[in-house]
């Protein structure tokens, strides 16, 4: 018995181990992950191909692949009048362009990199595809860059539209005879064209038409008309050895040179509600897509208030109002009814006054906020008067050469500057001084406190609680602060002698961030030394404006008056400012200007070439 109990151990597990151990010598290994593009084997038509009659494509590849954002990124060119379809069957993919194609007309097909295979998503890059409906292919291209007027960034998704004919408005109306389309880069290339002139422009086309909106699509224009053209090269240098044969090599010569769209939002008239809201009982906010200067009037529909019942506020453009409720009797409605009423212009740019109809609800949390009130008051619980509090830009450290904003929340009914007070302090004890006191120009909430601020030296703030009453009949709370002045060693200066200056010229030092906020600004118009004082430690761009029209701003062009926007360039390097030193150079404006953006940052690439010689770092043997 024992000995068949020991058998069929045997028989049974001895098995079951040596399977489980063979399971665990190791886990099996997959191949090199694959890092190669997919491979086409055929293309129907084949490239170049002549006398194609269909209207579907098929493309063969050696892998399984999709389609990646190609619905964004394919371009035919001439386009269709229908959006093409896109499938995959097997390894082949089909495009279907949905429509009859022109007789005797050369398409080009690009898919940028909007193919890529099925399993690790490769990309198979700049994918073109021409064929001719007729016997003959056209060959000629015209290429080049769409960058942003006001700072030079490629412009991504841009289409490039050319036309054969001359009317000014065809870029309104009509799709064009062939189009192209930027990569991230802003290049775009329109190849396959016919020995033909044509008018072009660049735009963003947001409303996906191939058409210019006015007011909404981005444009770019080049004066004129231009007509593609090849040469062939020769370079008679090469023999072949053992021959009498001369071997002429060359290359085609592509014109024109590859051309630069300066892309600009057209500012026209085109002025609309675009948000409003009541931000708390006493205020609505309305922000409008344009300037509302002397144009626009409120009325109250649900309510017939005794009087003015309001005060109006404006943005320095005009395009943000904020209405202050005066009258009680209207602001302690929860729901506001107002007809608003302002200019508009027509096609034909006529003007007329046009009428918005907007309900304002009190938030919700206001809304409970004042149930709560109503019951302390059944409650007869005596609130204090309230009071408003001034704020101001002031820290632990003022730059000398700002002014101090005081700013209060509501607007000011009375003002006593004198009621302000400056003190600065002079071994133990604060000195009153006499500073500048004015309104701020642009917000009337706002008033600015000036003085010939000394370095490094203790100051004191102080405006008494009578010094200003809101048209509430609010006081102000008392403020008081104590700040310094930065010590002078702290700043730096850029000095530059700016040469091949043409003309007024705006000098602008920008923050070397993604938003290039400005930071100062100056005018020039001859060649001469700017000196940028009082700057903190920090990297910088400069950039140059040429003011054409000397208003002393950038302005954009104007399609219909064929002016393109005033041009720009940059110095191409960060400047970095160190606290207590002068940052110099010389700066030759570039003439005709280089349309380029390539600003080095030499420290950023010093340190790259270090980490670059140190190599990687070394594994410690230990294990």
């Amino acid at each position: 018995m024992e000995k068949r109990v020991w058998h069929n151990f045997v028989l049974v597990w001895i098995p079951l181990i040596l399977v489980y151990a063979c399971a665990n010598m190791g886990m099996p290994k997959g191949g090199p992950k694959d890092k190669s593009a997919p491979v086409i084997v055929k293309s129907d038509p084949a490239p170049n191909q002549l006398n194609y009659k269909e209207n579907k494509i098929r493309i063969t590849f050696n892998e399984f692949i999709i389609p990646d954002e190609l619905n964004d990124k394919f371009i035919v060119s001439p386009p269709t009048t229908k959006k093409p379809l896109f499938k995959t069957k097997g390894k082949t993919f089909i495009v279907d362009l949905n429509e009859k194609l022109l007789p005797n007309t050369t398409y080009s097909l690009d898919f940028k990199d909007g193919i890529v295979d099925n399993n690790e998503k490769n990309k198979y890059r700049d994918l073109r595809l021409a064929f001719s409906t007729g016997p003959t292919l056209d060959s000629l291209r015209i290429v080049g860059f769409v960058r942003d007027a006001f700072t030079l960034e490629p412009m991504k998704g841009c289409y490039v539209l050319l036309y054969r004919g001359n009317s000014d408005t065809l870029i309104y109306k009509t799709r064009p005879d062939f189009v192209g389309k930027t990569n991230t880069l802003g290049f775009f290339a329109i190849s396959n064209l016919p020995a033909d002139s044509f008018r072009l422009y660049a735009m963003s086309d947001i409303d996906n038409n191939l058409k210019y909106t006015a007011g909404v699509d981005s444009i770019a224009f080049l004066a004129g008309r231009i007509k593609p053209t090849a040469e062939f090269q020769p370079q008679r240098d090469t023999l072949v050895s053992g021959s009498d044969t001369l071997v002429v090599l060359g290359k085609t010569r592509f014109y024109p040179d590859p051309v630069n769209f300066s892309l600009f939002f057209e500012k026209g008239f085109d002025l609309s509600l675009d948000k409003y809201e009541r931000i708390s009982r006493k205020a609505v906010n309305l922000t409008f897509t344009g300037s509302t200067a002397d144009t626009f009037n409120v009325e109250l529909l649900n309510f017939q208030p005794k009087g003015n019942w309001n005060l109006i506020e404006k943005s320095r453009n005009s395009d943000t109002l904020r209405i202050w409720i005066t009258d009680s009797l209207v602001y302690k409605r929860d729901t506001l009814a107002l007809k608003l009423s302002y200019l508009q212009q027509d096609s034909l740019g006529a003007f007329y006054t046009t009428k918005d109809t907007v309900k304002l609800y009190l938030p919700e949390e206001l809304a409970n906020k004042s149930e709560k009130n109503r019951h302390k008051e059944r409650k007869k619980i005596v609130v204090e008067p309230k009071s408003v509090e001034l704020t101001s830009n002031l820290g632990s450290i003022l730059d000398p050469y700002r002014d101090i904003a005081v700013e209060s929340p509501e607007p000011i009914a009375s003002f006593d500057s004198t009621k302000v007070k400056l003190f600065v302090r002079q071994d133990t004890t604060y000195v009153e001084i006499e500073p500048r006191i004015r309104p701020d120009s642009t917000n009337g909430r706002r008033f600015r406190v000036s003085y010939p601020w000394a370095f490094d030296s203790n100051y004191r703030l102080t405006i008494d609680s009578t010094a200003l009453v809101t048209i509430y009949g609010l006081y102000a709370k008392t403020f008081k602060t104590d700040f310094k002045t930065q010590e002078e060693e702290h700043y730096g200066k850029i000095v530059f002698s700016v040469s091949n200056v043409k003309g007024p010229t705006l000098i602008q030092i920008l923050d070397n961030g993604k938003e290039e906020k400005p930071v100062k600004e100056l005018r020039i118009d001859k060649d001469q030394v700017v000196t940028i004082p009082f700057l903190d430690p920090k990297k910088y761009l400069m950039k140059a404006v040429f003011d054409r029209n000397n208003n002393g701003k950038w302005d954009s062009g104007s399609l219909d008056d064929q002016i393109e926007p005033e041009e720009v360039c940059y110095y191409l390097g960060v400047i970095k400012v160190r606290s207590n030193w002068d940052s110099q150079d010389n700066w030759t404006l570039p003439n005709p200007l280089t349309f380029r953006k390539i600003i080095v940052d030499a420290e950023l690439e010093a340190e790259k070439l270090v980490k670059k010689k140190k190599g990687p770092p070394k594994k410690s043997s230990l294990f």
